[in-house]
């Protein structure tokens, strides 16, 4: 008793210290969680931002290898029409005239003879047939004599101009001049509907383009084309070679997280680029949210231990020293968090709150830390990828199918067989989607017993061909549960069937219902029905 006053006169009563410990080690717990909640989501939201604008930086760098790819071709197939000394020098510019108004490729096309001498032209203001080229781009496809495509130059009208040529041989193989056409970069054509035309983005992400010498030629601030920014990582990994994704900060010092890629044809470099501080906004939001939330059960869990901390000395010095350990990171070496039976009704209860509130704000932290975007039953992109993948897409206004899919009867599998074997059933679907896509498709689990394929730059013929392949595949092997299942599939396009992401998967999933309605194992392409015999 003595000992007991002694402390009471000149020193802190326990029951205030206990208090003090177990508030201050909740607290520090909850902002330690709350920390690793941050960091962790900042990492996800990070890798997924640098794999989008990775995937948007190597489609956009597929179209525009696509379109000088087919510049080429329609140059080649023009040189042979001009391989006779008839038809370069009749109605030479009638045949011009066609070739281009047959293409969007090229703002103007031009016949030259061996001497560099423009002989016919198109459009022809009565000021070029005659002219002697004496550019870089003419004076290279003369001394080369093979297809070529010019780095980007600024010509005498002022803009700044790519020129496409092809060589002319005629019978015996003499040389006789060449066909080019020139594409003026931020004129009316193909390319600046593509790289020309960006739309706001809520989240600033935008994307640009440079030449091998890490010269802007498309950029949405107008002002910058012509900037030479080889001293920004990504433009110089391009000018290395190289395509991939990665953190750093622009020449304008603002933090980026940017995806690039390579256009092989012209060796041009797109880089697709998202502000760091968009992802760590958004990241303070959920985790405020999360502290939000978390925030009732600390104030409660203080006043539990305020309240009835006198009675319970010996429990809440050991739940202080749990609170310590998870503070220290120690969570797997504490296996007493558990509920504890004392003597004392109150001990009990404040044992039962506490490890309550540490398993809430446990749970709400590896929530945010396991969000991610790939399914966990099948391992296939999950929903959140394709609502963002397809609005990147939207935004590119770039060209697409779909292919909705549904098992059928699937529901009496889970009847007849169990959910565990329905389970077996939706990750062998996934793995023959797997197996049966193209390089470069998607396949995504929609949700329940619903998949989709996404093919980027595919049409409903081709996205036909390839729901076929696969639902007739189904037919003859046997799944999990000893017997084949089989497949409805609705397809769908853009811009054919909708303007939009949600028009085109609206279509696909009534061109689905219509594969149900009419019997099941079956593809229709929205807007004609056309089914195989089961």
């Amino acid at each position: 008793m003595h000992r007991l006053r002694f402390w009471r006169g000149k020193g802190i009563h326990l029951s205030v210290i206990f208090t003090a410990v177990v508030v201050l080690s909740v607290t520090l717990t909850a902002a330690l969680n709350t920390i690793v909640g941050f960091e962790a989501q900042k990492d996800s939201l990070s890798r997924n931002t640098l794999e989008l604008n990775q995937i948007t930086a190597n489609e956009l760098s597929v179209a525009v290898d696509t379109i000088f790819d087919s510049m080429t071709q329609s140059l080649n197939s023009a040189s042979a029409h001009f391989s006779s000394a008839e038809t370069r020098d009749k109605q030479a510019g009638t045949w011009l005239d066609f070739v281009r108004g047959s293409m969007s490729f090229f703002n103007s096309l031009a016949l030259v003879n061996e001497n560099g001498k423009i002989t016919a032209a198109s459009p022809d203001n009565g000021d070029l047939v005659g002219q002697v080229l004496k550019s870089a781009a003419a004076r290279q496809a003369m001394t080369e004599r093979k297809p070529l495509v010019s780095e980007p130059y600024v010509a005498v009208t002022n803009r700044l101009i790519v020129l496409v040529s092809h060589p002319i041989f005629d019978g015996d193989g003499t040389y006789r001049g060449f066909i080019c056409g020139t594409i003026y970069l931020h004129g009316s054509n193909v390319l600046d509907k593509i790289l020309g035309k960006q739309g706001p983005n809520l989240n600033g992400s935008y994307y640009y383009v440079v030449d091998k010498m890490g010269n802007i030629i498309y950029h949405p601030d107008k002002i910058r084309i012509g900037d030479n920014v080889a001293s920004n990582p990504a433009v110089a990994q391009i000018m290395a070679g190289k395509g991939g994704h990665l953190k750093l900060v622009n020449t304008k010092g603002v933090p980026m997280l940017a995806g690039y890629a390579i256009v092989p044809s012209v060796q041009w470099g797109i880089v697709s680029q998202t502000p760091a501080a968009t992802v760590t906004d958004s990241v303070r939001g959920i985790v405020a949210r999360m502290a939000l939330v978390s925030m009732p059960f600390i104030l409660l869990l203080a006043l539990l231990v305020i309240g009835v901390s006198h009675r319970l000395a010996f429990p809440l010095r050991r739940l202080a020293v749990y609170a310590s350990m998870l503070n220290n990171g120690e969570k797997d070496k504490v296996p007493a968090l558990r509920l504890r039976h004392h003597l004392i009704y109150e001990a009990n209860e404040l044992n039962r709150a506490v490890i309550d509130a540490f398993r809430v704000m446990g749970d709400r932290t590896e929530a945010l830390s396991l969000e991610a975007q790939t399914d966990a039953l099948t391992g296939l992109r999950n929903r959140r990828f394709f609502d963002s993948l397809l609005a990147s897409w939207d935004r590119q206004q770039m060209p697409y199918a779909v292919i909705l899919m549904d098992l059928d009867r699937f529901k009496s599998v889970n009847d007849t067989y169990g959910h565990l074997k329905g389970d077996e059933v939706l990750r062998f679907l996934a793995a023959r989607l797997t197996a049966g896509k193209r390089e470069g498709d998607y396949a995504c689990r929609y949700g329940g017993e619903e998949f989709v394929l996404l093919l980027p730059y595919g049409d409903k013929e081709l996205a036909y061909q390839l729901a076929e392949s696969i639902r007739i595949s189904l037919m003859v092997e046997d799944a999990p549960i000893g017997r084949p299942v089989t497949l409805s599939l609705g397809i769908a396009a853009y811009p054919e069937d909708g303007a939009s992401a949600a028009d085109v998967v609206h279509c696909a999933d009534l061109a689905l219902y219509q594969a149900k309605e009419k019997g099941r194992n079956r593809s229709v392409m929205y807007g004609a029905l056309i089914h195989s015999k089961p």
